[in-house]
């Protein structure tokens, strides 16, 4: 087994451990438990060490095999588009990165974002908007927000009254 393949195996291996732990869900302590348990095992961060340098396993671990789960489990903005029948979006004409976004048919901007990252959001959408001009809506969907303040809606009222001031629409996603 060549670098690459023993690395391939092992991505893959972890990525379904993810999956069956429900990695997006987990907590900062319950991650850390699984970094030190993979970086340990023999078949896993045993095997790494032979490819990569024995420091770097748990980053790489981390910061590459686990990143790059989580990115491709994170919505596509063009797939809520696409799965909502009340949005319109007959072609995307630009698209945006950082917070993700698409502009369709030059005159509807959607924006997806983690409910964290809400002023990010907001403010992006907004300069986006004004940058685009004649918007006929301008829109931010919000995920992962079942955890923590978010589900207070006293504080999304707040994010509410923030968008409903830059003329930006929100809706809570999951």
């Amino acid at each position: 087994m060549n670098d690459q393949d023993i690395k391939k195996a092992i991505t893959e291996r972890l990525h379904e451990i993810a999956d069956e732990a429900d990695w997006q869900h987990l907590t900062i302590t319950q991650k850390s438990e699984y970094y030190t348990a993979w970086t340990n095992d023999p078949e896993i961060g045993g095997k790494l060490s032979q490819v990569i340098d024995e420091g770097s396993v748990r980053v790489y671990l981390k910061d590459t095999i686990i990143r790059s789960y989580s990115r491709s489990q994170r919505l596509s903005i063009k797939k809520l588009v696409s799965s909502l029948p009340s949005v319109a979006c007959d072609e995307v004409t630009k698209e945006f990165i950082k917070p993700q976004a698409v502009l369709c048919d030059d005159k509807n901007l959607y924006t997806i974002a983690a409910a964290r990252d809400w002023k990010t959001a907001l403010l992006s959408a907004f300069e986006r908007g004004c940058e685009e001009g004649n918007l006929q809506r301008n829109i931010v969907f919000f995920t992962k927000h079942t955890r923590g303040r978010f589900v207070d809606e006293s504080y999304r009222d707040l994010i509410s009254a923030a968008a409903k001031r830059l003329d930006i629409e929100v809706f809570w996603v999951t």
